[in-house]
């Protein structure tokens, strides 16, 4: 077995695609994703990421790095992915990281796995311990009808793609930013979420190589911002990935959430798209209803694993 570094080229990405396409085949990696978001990081991130190798094939990928979305200080994040075939080198894998992130110190790790990967298995018995969990879910357009559905929208209220809107001048974008920030406030989390501030937000969000203005729909109130329901390209086949859908808590209950999905929907269909994904937090009842009403079909939950204290030296070799 050979730990290396990753040099961040695209043969050692395509490697990476790789390993977990073969690890987990029902979720290919976003490539064009994953640059973006490296590409994207802030200067003060952690990020120390190792190709496992055998016999000179590329068989895991390791990674501990600083979380992209919410980082917190002394938190760090976990990830790996091994070949089938070699998953008994998760022991002295997991020793081998522990060493390496041993001299950053970190108060906690955490990690974000599907409950029937192995990884759910393997670091629950290392002491890691369940936070919060998520239902990816999945809409079959080839089977949707959103007319039973479909209701008028609310006096004054309209909505329109960003791409019909004034999404590339500061001023548009400062009001969307607000909008988000405002809604991701009120997204059930372990934790509360900390907002990215105004420039790492453009950078992050608008220039995500998944981004769809067409597909990203806002309702309006005249020119005031109330509501979004974004869907982004995916690297799946025939798939569009849902981001944030909320509306400000002015023009709730007024079935604003549910005709900014059902447009979306529409979209999807149009756009040639099979399949909507989309993901919640299991407390989030109101909106897995509205999924569960259009006919979203939940895949196993995607699980939260926290670590803390860190253990601050490494076990015996391959410890369980």
């Amino acid at each position: 077995m050979n730990i290396r570094p990753f040099d961040f080229s695209e043969a050692d990405y395509e490697a990476y695609a790789t390993v977990r396409r073969k690890a987990h085949p029902e979720s290919p990696l976003d490539l064009a994703g994953l640059q973006h978001l490296d590409r994207t990081r802030a200067p003060s991130d952690v990020l120390a990421r190792f190709v496992v190798e055998q016999a000179g094939e590329a068989v895991g990928v390791l990674e501990y790095a600083t979380p992209y979305y919410d980082p917190k200080p002394g938190v760090l994040e976990v990830v790996y992915y091994l070949h089938p075939h070699h998953q008994a080198l998760e022991g002295p894998l997991w020793q081998f990281l522990q060493g390496r992130i041993a001299p950053h110190q970190p108060q906690e790790l955490q990690a974000t796995v599907r409950e029937d990967w192995p990884q759910y298995r393997f670091l629950t018995t290392q002491g890691f311990v369940e936070v919060e969990r998520r239902w990816v879910s999945v809409l079959d357009l080839a089977h949707f009808d959103p007319s039973a559905l479909a209701r008028p929208l609310p006096p004054g209220i309209t909505i329109q793609p960003l791409s019909a809107l004034p999404w590339q001048e500061e001023a548009f974008q400062r009001d969307l930013y607000a909008l988000e920030i405002e809604l991701l406030g009120d997204v059930p989390t372990a934790e509360p979420i900390t907002p990215w501030p105004f420039e790492v937000w453009q950078e992050r969000s608008l220039k995500d190589p998944n981004l769809l203005p067409e597909g990203f729909f806002v309702a309006l109130e005249g020119a005031h911002l109330v509501g979004v329901s974004m869907l982004f390209k995916s690297h799946r086949p025939q798939t569009l990935q849902t981001g944030l859908t909320g509306v400000r808590k002015s023009h709730r209950r007024q079935g604003l959430a549910l005709a900014l999905k059902l447009r979306a929907a529409e979209f999807a269909q149009a756009y040639g798209a099979r399949y909507i994904r989309t993901s919640n937090h299991q407390s989030n009842r109101p909106m897995l209803a509205i999924n569960e009403a259009l006919g979203f079909v939940k895949e196993p939950a995607t699980v939260l694993l926290r670590l803390s204290p860190v253990p601050q030296k490494p076990g015996p070799l391959g410890s369980q």
